[in-house]
């Protein structure tokens, strides 16, 4: 690497890396302090999907911008823009202004202006690295982004225990101004020249490109269609029932809610620092598999702490309980890393960064768009159900997903051809 490039992977770094534990403060805090207001399984599930749905909408319009402007500007101009739009929410609930019509309406706007943050900034990273040390910057920058979660939601319990919403909200905000500021100081020269047109006509078309190039690799469409269906039954066994079961089931404190958060990112870290040295030259098949492997196997265990009986065993509420999900969840993570990280950069590899953003929204939003979905049901089934009812029956069909996926998936889904290696 070139001290340029070494400098604009410290400053995109750095941004990434204060943002996202203000982000974590925030996203601990608000589904908390959704609960405590409410006690309804529905609004966290309603919260969830307003905070994923907006943004998916939006995506595709959000790759096409990303491929046709200044990919820098975008980052930089977007995260001054949330900062404002959060800090104003601080001062809403500084005022008594707060209540869950505002906090819906703030979320609809903050997810559509991530989906355009996202859309940039994941093309633009591999053009600021050398295409042979990608995998090794994906490990780094998880590694980063893994730390960051890490702290963002015990920060995130403490600071809403003690400072209530308002300072979640105040802290957050300062973190996005201290993101734009880092991100100013990045040199990057746009992949094409003069200011690209775009029309509708245009947007489209530009959409049918992203479209096309997925249709056209059979290994990423096993992919994405796996994808989306472990995404649809699991992301909101993470986002939606683990908060309601140790909230209002298990009556965990807000600080011990904010501990167990940080465990799956915990494990994330641990396995982007082993894909990164000891695993960094393994075959990506080996890896995935390894990881949905060891994924299934821990899905039961997680599923069979949530019985009541297993949890009076643990004494409830306990820092024994804690402990053990922490371990379990920790170890989810792991294997979570050993999956995404392969896949992560062979999708940078294949995809040319002339159509990079578009691919990358079109893909994000198949394999993502189930999951505000799953979270609106689930968190309806909260209501009616208990935790661990859902929590089994999600994990049973997951294992029979990712059995199935292993047998059927091509090999181009684990080791597709680089771009320029193909007609």
């Amino acid at each position: 690497m070139t001290n340029e490039q070494k400098r604009n992977f410290l400053l995109y770094s750095a941004g990434r890396l204060v943002s996202l534990i203000g982000t974590g403060v925030q996203m601990i805090a608000l589904p908390l302090y959704i609960l405590d207001l409410t006690g309804s399984g529905t609004l966290m599930g309603t919260f969830s999907l307003l905070s994923m749905l907006p943004g998916l909408i939006f995506s595709p319009i959000a790759g096409v911008l990303g491929d046709r402007r200044n990919r820098k500007k975008i980052m930089v101009n977007l995260d001054y823009l949330r900062g404002i739009i959060i800090l104003f929410m601080a001062y809403s609930a500084y005022q008594g202004w707060m209540n869950i019509a505002f906090i819906f309406t703030a979320q609809v706007f903050i997810s559509i202006l991530d989906s355009f943050f996202g859309g940039s900034t994941e093309a633009m990273f591999p053009d600021l690295v050398p295409i042979d040390f990608l995998t090794k910057a994906n490990s780094v920058n998880s590694s980063i982004n893994s730390v960051s979660r890490i702290i963002g939601p015990i920060l995130g319990g403490i600071i809403y225990g003690f400072g209530g919403i308002k300072v979640v909200f105040l802290i957050n905000g300062i973190s996005f101004v201290i993101s734009a500021i880092s991100e100013m100081f990045i040199t990057y020269v746009p992949h094409f020249e003069g200011k690209q047109k775009i029309s509708f006509k245009s947007m489209f078309s530009d959409i049918k490109e992203g479209v096309i190039f997925i249709k056209g690799r059979k290994g990423l469409k096993e992919l994405l269609l796996f994808v989306m269906i472990v995404n649809f039954l699991l992301a909101p066994i993470l986002t939606i029932v683990l908060p309601y079961v140790l909230r209002q089931e298990i009556g965990f404190t807000s600080e011990q809610y904010g501990i167990t958060q940080s465990s799956f990112t915990v494990g994330i870290l641990i396995g982007s620092i082993l894909i990164g040295t000891i695993f960094s030259k393994n075959n990506p098949k080996k890896s995935v598999t390894l990881g949905l492997t060891v994924e299934a196997i821990m899905l039961f265990i997680i599923s069979g702490l949530f019985f009541p009986n297993i949890v009076t065993k643990f004494g409830g509420a306990s820092w024994t309980f804690l402990i053990i999900l922490y371990i379990n969840l920790m170890v989810i993570g792991v294997s979570n890393a050993f999956i995404n990280i392969p896949i992560d950069t062979n999708l940078q590899r294949m995809t040319p960064t002339n159509v990079r953003s578009r691919v990358f929204t079109v893909v994000g939003l198949i394999a993502q768009g189930a999951v505000p979905v799953g979270a609106q049901i689930y968190g309806i089934l909260l209501d009616l159900i208990r935790g661990y009812q859902i929590t089994l029956f999600a994990s049973i069909v997951s294992v029979i997903v990712i059995i199935l996926f292993l047998k059927i998936a091509p090999e181009e889904t684990f080791n597709p051809k680089p771009v320029n290696e193909e007609a």
